[in-house]
């Protein structure tokens, strides 16, 4: 039955899974081995979800059962999702433990192995979402060169779009930083990739996301905007890239002096997140927004309100209660 569950899971049926994996849950009557895999069945499938408060319990019983019984590609796996559960809540001293857990172990495991990449580049994402910059860039390293052995071009490229970032952050929080920048030789690396992979938009999107987020450090607005547009043309369906592609949108247009625009481009921004139920994207989005309100006044809002109407748009939607009340 185990096996069932895990094979819902991995066709994306995580819905369908959760539900029976609970039901057997209920029943009982299962070896501890059998309850260890179930808990990570059920981990998974929340974080399939995206409910990471929901996979944490689930995933934190997997990780005790399988250590206990020395279950390692158990453990190995339930490390990994018990991490990227803690991930989505923020709480990243607690993922990094379970990442760095998994390393420990790393020995033990045998088809495990196989996520060694994945965990050192969760411990690169994790140090620079603390700002821990220099330790980012060595797990992200680490990661990458993983990846390039293992000839997986996607994961290796995702590490250098993580890369190209770190360093931008390195620049902006040291405006004064004066040593070499090594983004244009990261960016050199994923163009490479690029055009091995012609007509591959994973590659063709981040690419040029990551050339207009470069673009627009250097303060190189107009290439930056074209860039952006790029991204966004190629990533229609990527809800992720193209809230954060309006943002680089929404920054050049602020810095240009165009408020009204950077107001559209920031609610676009935010509408992409709300889609796709990147919470953490959509917080930005409208921080964005209500800093052009709040130097602009609300009259920009009912004027972009009668323009979204006029294509049959209902703009409120897409506002919070705070601003609407500002609004009316």
């Amino acid at each position: 039955m185990v096996e069932y569950l895990v094979q819902l899971m991995e066709e994306g049926e995580f819905e369908k899974c959760l539900r029976l994996s609970e039901q057997l849950l209920l029943r009982g009557g299962m070896t501890l081995v059998e309850m260890a895999r179930l808990n990570l069945v059920i981990c998974r499938c929340r974080l399939g979800l995206q409910d990471s408060y929901g996979a944490i319990n689930s995933g934190l019983l997997a990780v005790k059962l399988s250590r206990d019984l020395k279950e390692w590609d158990t453990l190995g796996r339930a490390l990994l999702n018990v991490g990227t559960a803690y991930m989505g809540t923020r709480q990243f001293d607690l993922a990094l433990q379970h990442f760095y857990s998994y390393l420990e172990n790393v020995h033990h495991y045998s088809t495990s192995r196989r996520f060694e990449g994945a965990v050192w580049r969760s411990i690169g994402v994790a140090h620079q979402r603390k700002l821990e910059t220099s330790r980012a860039v060595d797990a992200l390293t680490r990661a990458q060169q993983w990846f390039v052995k293992q000839g997986a071009d996607h994961s290796a490229f995702s590490c250098i779009h993580d890369l190209v970032h770190t360093h931008l952050q390195i620049r902006e929080t040291n405006p004064g930083f004066s040593g070499d920048d090594p983004v244009p030789a990261l960016l050199e690396q994923e163009r490479r990739l690029v055009r091995k992979y012609p007509s591959d938009t994973f590659f063709q999107s981040i690419y040029q996301y990551d050339r207009a987020t470069h673009y627009l450090r250097c303060r190189r607005y107009g290439r930056a905007m074209v860039c952006a547009m790029k991204a966004l043309d190629i990533a229609k369906t990527d809800h992720q890239l193209t809230s954060n592609a309006h943002m680089v949108l929404y920054e050049c247009s602020r810095d240009l002096g165009d408020t009204k625009q950077a107001l559209g481009y920031a609610l676009a921004a935010r509408v992409e997140a709300i889609r796709g139920r990147h919470y953490e994207l959509e917080f930005l989005a409208a921080q964005a927004m209500a800093e052009i309100i709040r130097k602009q006044g609300t009259d920009m809002i009912r004027e972009l309100d009668l323009e979204y109407q006029s294509m049959g748009v209902d703009l409120g939607q897409y506002l919070s209660p705070v601003l609407l009340r500002r609004v009316n």
